[in-house]
Order: structure tokens, then C-alpha cells, then sequence
């Protein structure tokens, strides 16, 4: 053996060790990661609730300015829903269409109103009444972007090119009524011209506006309809049943599941008690309750949890009344 070849093989050997994850450390990363990932899911998704709720409050801001801005051109704020004396029943409108001017909308505003009647508005895809508001629609809201189409074309004769109309996620303050029953004591009502000075209990205790949740789980059983959301009776350019809030239900009402298992008769009292508090009920997507827009123009969460009395006077305009000590 050469010397070479001794100095080689005397030398020490050196234990090597392959490189890898043994069993046990592989589950204490995966242990460690879905630790991770649950503490940042709900922070992120708290994240995005909270970007859609502002924009939300954004959109009511907006309203609620329009609805200013349109008092000061007029001395009044608009009806809950005008019938313009000399045209046809039809030729209705909401709260929402006299303030499109003032939430640049002008040339819809003028369109909508050239259009003879309610079938000529929103007769067909492109029609003014199927236009798509962004500042209508809450980002959390289950009603979608696009019109809601009520007649497809073809399926009835006075709209041959189908029926559409946009939709909203706001609502006027119709106060502690149901729309037919004609208690004007709110904000809006048929034909009413209220001004600032009739707000007796002081703007920044009225409520002005405020947002719906267009979705609920047994709507579809209470109404008889294939889907559960509320896009059929949330027009922007609809009448008072589409566009009106109340102190009918507590903030963010569901029905119950009694509706579910055994649905009041369509047309009887029960009916109509279940079908008017959910459709002017306030609420968001969110469980803890809705933004609502005063009439100072401020707009404020109101919790789910508010007591009713105090949510009622909240929505008066000239009860005479001091707000509850639980006043949002």
C-alpha cells in the first residue's frame, strides 16, 4: 500500500445524516400552520366586513346628502312615492328617482320621466328603469349587479322585449307603518313634502334612511316563490312597498322557522303580518345589525340588540318624545 493510498483510508470517517421531516415534526408545522391560518381567517374576513360596511355607510352618506341637496332646491325632501296628478296610476315613482339628479344621474332622471308610464320605463334590458346604480346596492347585499328581470321577452304581451328593473339595498323612513296604512309620522310618505323645521325631535335623532338585507331563508316558503332572495321587491325605481323602511320588525328580522315548517295562507292576516315586517325591516348582511343615515346626514350603525320602543323613536319625526336611555 503506497503512502498515499494509508493516508486516505486512516482518515476519520465522518457519519452523515440525510436531510428530511421525521413524522413527528411534520404534524407539529402542520399543527403550527392551521394555528396560524385560524387566527388570521377571521381577522381578514373581520377586514373585509368591516371595507363593505364603510362603503355601505358611504353609499347611505351619498343618499342622505341628495335627499339634503334636494331640499334646499325644493324647501322639502321627496315622497316615499309620488302619483303625479293628470297621468296614470302606473306612472309612480320612489323616493329615490327625484334625487338622481343630485347623485349624478341626471340624464337617467330625465329619461326615466320622458317615458310615458311605468311599462315604457322599464320595458326592456336597456330601459331607465333597469339601469344598475352602484351607490344603490350594498356591497354585502344578496341582490347582485345586474337588473332583475320579472318578465323574460315574450312571456307577456305588454313587454314584448321582457321587463327589468334595478335594484337597491336602501330604503326611506316611512316611520312606525306599514305603507297602506297611512300613518305619516316618519320621514317619507305618499306624496309628502315634509321640510326640516317638521322634524320636531331634532335631525340628529331621526332616522332618514337606512339599509335592507335582500335575502332570507324562508322568504321563498312565506311567498311561494323558487329563491329566497328579495330581488323581485327591491326596485330603486319602485313604489313604497320596494323602497320604505319601518319600525314594523326589530333591526336585522329574519322570519322564523315556523314559516318553513307550516306557511301562514297566502292573503290572510298572518300572511300579511310576516310579509310587510320582513319587507320593511332594517338589516345587513351583518348579524349585529345595519347603518342607518340620519337626517343631520350623519350615518351611524344601529345594533340588532336596540330596544324596539327605542328603535320606534328613533324613526319619529315629531313624537315629542326623549330617546331611551339605550339610544344608539
Amino acid at each position: 500500500m503506497n503512502k498515499s493510498n494509508f493516508l486516505l483510508n486512516s482518515r476519520p470517517k465522518i457519519l452523515t445524516r440525510s436531510l428530511g421531516f421525521t413524522l413527528v415534526e411534520l404534524l407539529v408545522v402542520i399543527a403550527i400552520i392551521g394555528i396560524l391560518v385560524g387566527l388570521i381567517l377571521p381577522a381578514v374576513q373581520a377586514a373585509r366586513d368591516a371595507a363593505r360596511r364603510m362603503s355601505s355607510q358611504n353609499n347611505l352618506k351619498q343618499l342622505a346628502l341628495a335627499c339634503h341637496n334636494f331640499h334646499d332646491a325644493r324647501k322639502h325632501f321627496p315622497a316615499a312615492a309620488n302619483f303625479p296628478a293628470g297621468r296614470p296610476l302606473d306612472t309612480y315613482s320612489s323616493w329615490i328617482v327625484p334625487i338622481l339628479p343630485y347623485i349624478e344621474q341626471s340624464n337617467l332622471f330625465n329619461n326615466f320621466y320622458a317615458a310615458p308610464n311605468s311599462i315604457a320605463q322599464s320595458h326592456g334590458i336597456n330601459s331607465p328603469a333597469a339601469t344598475v346604480i352602484p351607490t344603490l346596492i350594498a356591497p354585502s347585499d344578496a341582490l347582485g349587479t345586474t337588473p332583475h328581470e320579472s318578465f323574460a321577452p315574450g312571456v307577456n304581451a305588454s313587454f314584448p322585449n321582457g321587463r327589468y328593473v334595478g335594484l337597491t339595498s336602501y330604503g326611506c323612513n316611512g316611520g312606525t307603518s306599514a305603507p297602506l296604512t297611512y300613518v305619516d309620522d316618519g320621514m317619507f310618505h305618499y306624496d309628502t313634502k315634509i321640510r326640516i323645521a317638521e322634524v320636531i325631535d331634532g335631525t340628529s335623532n331621526t332616522i332618514m334612511l337606512g339599509e335592507r338585507y335582500g335575502f332570507d331563508r324562508h322568504w321563498g316558503a312565506l311567498t311561494r316563490r323558487p329563491a329566497n332572495d328579495m330581488r323581485a321587491f327591491s326596485a330603486w325605481s319602485g313604489g313604497p312597498f320596494f323602497s320604505w323602511r319601518s319600525t314594523l320588525a326589530s333591526v336585522g328580522f329574519q322570519l322564523p322557522d315556523s314559516v318553513a315548517v307550516s306557511p301562514p295562507p297566502l292573503g290572510s292576516a298572518q300572511y300579511f303580518d310576516m310579509y310587510y315586517r320582513r319587507l320593511m325591516a332594517y338589516g345587513s348582511a351583518s348579524p349585529g345589525g345595519a347603518s342607518l343615515a340620519l337626517t343631520d346626514g350623519s350615518v351611524r350603525f344601529v345594533s340588532s340588540s336596540i330596544n324596539h320602543l327605542t328603535l320606534r323613536e328613533f324613526c319619529t319625526r315629531k313624537s315629542g318624545n326623549v330617546l331611551p336611555s339605550d339610544d344608539p
